[in-house]
């Protein structure tokens, strides 16, 4: 069955769909869904947005789950939280832990203040340190999301993620993941724009080129109608860089069937 392994419903604080509302698109579409709620331990503009009430979380959507609806997280990395966020992994029967960086040294990425006085290569060049230094010590979660998160906000012309703007450090972040055993999400929130696919396409290419075989395919929904959107679209990407997507049931890979 084809997963779509990344959206947030009601204890997201920036959603506007519930879990049965994703569900029944789920159905309506015939794929799966995980759902991902935000966790983000001292988010910097405001510590308390994305957390929730993981008792309640868990009281109303395990009577739900079943073998096309599984329970997720996605939980921020940053630096300084790591011992946090392994208590966070450790505290509940999780299918699924996506991890994500939407913050570089204690600033928000979706702020524009974070990249006053950065070029394009120092604000890329910072958020790959980052990830591979979170990748290394946090150790304990399923699949890396959106690398191109910072597209959707930084100020620069040229809005995609290029590969050679830090060819060394990119490949250092693969083999970071490769050796973790992490796949990388292909997320589609992105991929209306021709101009994206084609940049990250090159990206998941090398992926693989360095040993990469697996990805996680998300939408990142927060409405309804945005549950599997896009996702023949990653699946292209994923057939031409050789990559077998996955999803996650009870933290094991579990093979998409496509």
């Amino acid at each position: 069955m084809l997963f779509d392994t990344h959206m947030h419903c009601e204890y997201s604080c920036d959603s506007h769909q519930t879990i049965q509302e994703a569900i029944a698109e789920g159905l309506a579409k015939n794929i799966g869904v995980t759902i991902t709620e935000h966790w983000d331990y001292d988010y910097p503009t405001n510590p308390e947005a994305f957390l929730f009430d993981r008792e309640a979380y868990f009281t109303e959507i395990m009577p739900l789950r079943n073998e096309r609806v599984l329970v997720g997280i996605e939980m921020g990395m940053q630096p300084h939280i790591i011992q946090e966020n392994k208590a966070l992994v450790a505290a509940h029967p999780y299918d699924y832990v996506l991890a994500s960086i939407h913050c570089v040294g204690g600033r928000d990425l979706y702020e524009p203040t974070c990249y006053i006085g950065k070029t394009k290569e120092e604000a890329v060049r910072e958020y790959l340190r980052e990830a591979i230094f979170c990748m290394e010590e946090q150790g304990d979660f399923d699949s890396l999301a959106h690398l191109d998160y910072p597209c959707r906000y930084w100020p620069y012309e040229d809005k995609e993620l290029r590969l050679d703007i830090a060819p060394n450090l990119f490949d250092e972040f693969f083999l970071t993941a490769i050796r973790l055993q992490k796949p990388l999400e292909i997320n589609t929130r992105r991929l209306d724009n021709s101009e994206s696919v084609a940049a990250l396409q090159i990206i998941y290419q090398r992926y693989a080129q360095l040993g990469g075989s697996y990805c996680t395919l998300g939408s990142d929904a927060h409405y309804r109608e945005h549950v599997g959107r896009r996702l023949a679209t990653a699946l292209a990407i994923a057939k031409k860089a050789g990559l077998q997507p996955v999803y996650f049931r009870e933290r094991e890979m579990q093979l998409m069937e496509v």
